[in-house]
């Protein structure tokens, strides 16, 4: 793996400069939305704890009120999420012909979930369940942001569909990151690909909000920052493979699948005995620490919370390693 950092390596090398400009736009777009959809998750994740809670400490009449004020709040995150799929379709595709068939269905997805925030606000104040476009909370402008927001994603929605009509014949840019798939196994990749987005998500959310939320000084140091660790982990391994190896040539992708994917998983187990020490010393440190950093987990079950927080970097590990050891058979088949 000593040559892997070579520039030969990567598809950018053999790309003109208008192309460059483009990937490297592209790129920024993806690393853009994905920090949207992050930031639109823990949202998400906050409000549906928040009924959660309503239903064990109050009563489902609270939860479901709760929920329909809370509604834009998580439609706003599919919404980024399908900016998300957008960018990623022109990052990383087949073929031009899959790419602006992808690329409008994700776009039309954001344009009709934007419009349908944009009447249920509208319609939620005029039934009164509103007091106000601005009532100040969960966020200072809400639900005017929200609004705000759809309005923006349509008109981004509307650009993608523009672009791809414009260029319709052969122009539209195509990132050569992937190999065509082959149809057998195709909804078991779709199933991992959108599992590791979620993990790279909630990994991102537990160890960006942690830096909020977490008092270092209530004597849970050290499980706040195993846990913080194993959250950066879990976004790490996933942004390794999406935004380095998938940017390996083709050649490259197949000989460094194996070896990175056995350092990704030495990395998770690492960062995972590193919890459990933390956690034997804290045994109450998820239910007084881990609630703040990932709400949802913990609003269903302590020990289901640890489960999944020491789960997340092995997943994408374990996985990565499967594929490279199967890729090494099937060439020694050959």
């Amino acid at each position: 793996m000593k040559n892997i950092f070579d520039r030969s390596n990567f598809v950018l090398s053999g790309q003109g400069g208008k192309r460059k400009i483009q990937s490297a736009f592209v790129t920024l777009c993806v690393i853009g939305f994905f920090l949207l959809s992050a930031v639109t998750f823990m949202n998400f994740l906050y409000c549906l704890s928040d009924c959660i809670g309503s239903i064990v400490c109050a009563s489902a009449d609270v939860a479901l009120r709760d929920a329909l004020r809370s509604m834009p709040i998580f439609l706003t995150f599919f919404v980024s999420l399908s900016g998300l799929m957008v960018s990623h379709t022109f990052y990383r595709n087949e073929s031009p012909e899959i790419l602006a068939k992808k690329a409008k269905k994700h776009a039309w997805i954001g344009i009709v979930i934007s419009a349908l925030i944009i009447v249920y606000t509208v319609a939620m104040r005029f039934m009164g369940r509103y007091w106000s476009l601005v009532e100040g909370a969960p966020s200072p402008l809400y639900p005017l942001d929200a609004i705000i927001f759809a309005v923006i994603m349509i008109a981004l929605g509307v650009a993608v569909l523009a672009y791809i009509k414009r260029n319709s014949k052969g122009q539209i840019f195509f990132g050569p990151c992937r190999a065509p798939l082959q149809k057998r196994g195709r909804g078991v990749r779709s199933f991992f690909r959108t599992f590791w987005l979620l993990i790279g998500l909630y990994g991102f959310c537990g160890f960006f909000y942690s830096l909020f939320i977490v008092d270092f000084r209530n004597g849970y140091v050290f499980y706040s920052v195993a846990m913080m660790l194993v959250s950066l982990v879990a976004f790490l391994t996933v942004a390794v493979w999406e935004l380095f190896y998938n940017n390996l040539t083709a050649e490259k992708r197949k000989e460094f699948t194996l070896p990175l994917a056995i350092v990704s998983l030495l990395v998770s187990v690492a960062a995972t005995v590193v919890y459990f020490i933390a956690l034997k010393g804290n045994l109450d440190g998820p239910s007084n620490v881990g609630f703040g950093i990932l709400p949802i987990a913990f609003s269903a079950s302590v020990n289901f919370a640890t489960l999944l927080v020491v789960a997340m970097p092995l997943i994408v590990s374990v996985t990565a390693v499967i594929k490279g050891l199967h890729r090494n058979i099937k060439k020694q088949k050959k």
